[in-house]
């Protein structure tokens, strides 16, 4: 069993999500903006977050570089979901890889299991 941070601010995906790692086992614990991202890792130490990168307050990429600052999580594998469109993705996977995370997957492109599957390969378990 992990502990998942899911960051995500549409409330369906949110409930796709957390209902898949549930049902595989693992603990989630969700945060809906950028600002209460930051605010649940003070107590909660996942072992993989899951970032969306356009979200109120604070985006995915400023609550990475925040993670990144910190020595005791900047070590927890990261991988950024996105709706963003094309023309974005390439300039945007560039200041992912910058910043160290696992991988970059666009929402649209990958059913919630398949998010699950790459999830578990990044932690080792699969």
């Amino acid at each position: 069993m992990a502990k998942i941070l899911l960051v995500e601010d549409d409330a369906i995906l949110v409930e796709m999500y957390q209902a898949k790692f549930e049902l595989e086992g693992h603990e989630v614990r969700v945060a809906t903006n950028g600002e209460e991202c930051l605010e649940v890792l003070q107590e909660f130490r996942p072992e993989l977050i899951l970032l969306d990168i356009l979200m109120p307050r604070l985006n995915g990429f400023h609550v990475l570089k925040e993670i990144k600052k910190q020595p005791e999580l900047r070590q927890i594998p990261v991988i950024l979901l996105t709706n963003l469109g094309e023309a974005e993705v390439d300039m945007n996977r560039e200041l992912a890889a910058a910043l160290g995370v696992s991988d970059y997957l666009i929402k649209s492109h990958h059913t919630p299991d398949e998010v699950v599957e790459k999830a578990m390969k990044t932690l080792g378990e699969r």
